[in-house]
């Protein structure tokens, strides 16, 4: 069986940490196992039979001695380095081994023009095998190759423990809005406040509620307050079941900067959301007629968007239907594990 060591910074919160968690717990093809540089604080783990290596070491040259030990003493076909620090650690590591290095770090679908944006271009361009998370994070960073694996919708997301709002209260006057993401600049929420705003002044009833915490919490109650949305909007900080909100809603909202393959997306798919996105990064690969994808930072755009489902509940339910068909068809958990293990064996036969 083939070995792989995924090799992370941390464990903590965060699209790359959940992916790899759940590649750790569910694939059995491959013989997994997980190496981190920071502490594991993660509950993303259920099952604790993997091996899992925390380095002792606190300093990287130290850390790239101590990896390499690992390597000659566990002889694994591959590093999979989900970060540009452990892809960095990794590929001096493996010197002197027959074990080969994965660079994963790109989690997202546009590129950032920032230094450690051009690091990660450049190490990636002289990488020989990646594996990214959307098409759009290998056309970002201007590759012609590199293999694809999208998330996969975690099973903890039992769907059958709650009842579908849009089924069971027949499509009630308030509509419930919800989006799960960060409360930080590349998450665009003032463009959403601010279409809420002119909805509210046409008389629609509606419920934003905003799962996720961040530096601009502040800064974004100052904006509610001043939008005299204070009343509609709620901010729900981090919750452990983020499916009881999202089956109790009726529209989904991102608004992002970029995203490679968005879990909260895949998430709101499932739960039976309809969507609307703005079209940035690898969005527009996982939806279909189930989303209404706007321009980033177009305020009109979204209005319009957001008012036309608004006003056809009809819309909404096929809509929802579709996002599930979708992710039944594409974004299972089976499916990502299927798919990354077919990864590992091809790159192993080249």
């Amino acid at each position: 069986m083939h070995k792989v060591i995924h090799f992370v910074s941390s464990l903590k919160q965060g699209g790359a940490e959940r992916q790899v968690a759940t590649i750790i717990n569910y694939s059995k093809g491959i013989n997994n196992n997980l190496c981190t540089i920071h502490e594991l604080e993660s509950n993303y783990l259920v099952d604790t039979n993997n091996k899992v290596i925390k380095l002792k070491s606190k300093y990287n040259l130290a850390r790239i001695i101590e990896l390499h030990k690992i390597i000659k003493s566990e002889k694994p076909n591959f590093i999979y380095a989900w970060g540009v620090l452990p892809f960095i650690i990794s590929s001096f590591s493996i010197i002197g081994t027959s074990t080969k290095v994965i660079n994963g770090s790109i989690r997202h679908g546009i590129f950032k023009k920032t230094f450690s944006g051009y690091l990660r271009m450049s190490l990636l361009h002289i990488s020989k095998y990646i594996i990214a998370n959307s098409y759009a994070g290998l056309k970002a960073n201007r590759l012609h190759r590199g293999y694809v694996l999208y998330n996969g919708v975690d099973p903890k997301f039992d769907r059958s423990r709650w009842k579908n709002r849009n089924q069971a209260n027949n499509f009630t006057a308030e509509i419930i809005l919800i989006s799960i993401a960060n409360l930080v600049p590349y998450k665009d929420y003032l463009t959403v406040f601010k279409v809420l705003k002119l909805l509210k002044e046409e008389g629609y009833k509606f419920k934003y509620q905003i799962i996720g915490d961040g530096p601009l919490r502040s800064k974004f109650d100052l904006a509610v307050n001043d939008m005299e949305l204070k009343e509609n909007i709620e901010f729900l900080g981090k919750v452990d079941d983020p499916e009881k909100y999202l089956f109790q809603a009726d529209i989904f909202i991102h608004s992002s900067k970029g995203e490679g393959c968005s879990n909260a997306i895949l998430e709101a798919m499932y739960m039976g959301l309809p969507i609307i996105a703005s079209n940035t990064g690898g969005t527009s690969e996982i939806v279909k007629n189930n989303a209404i994808l706007f321009e980033y930072k177009d305020i009109n755009s979204l209005y319009c968007g957001l008012k036309k489902l608004i006003q056809n509940p009809e819309l909404r339910f096929l809509m929802g239907n579709q996002s599930y068909n979708i992710i039944q068809q594409r974004f299972t958990t089976e499916v990502m594990v299927a798919n990354y293990e077919n990864i590992i064996r091809n790159i192993v036969i080249k």
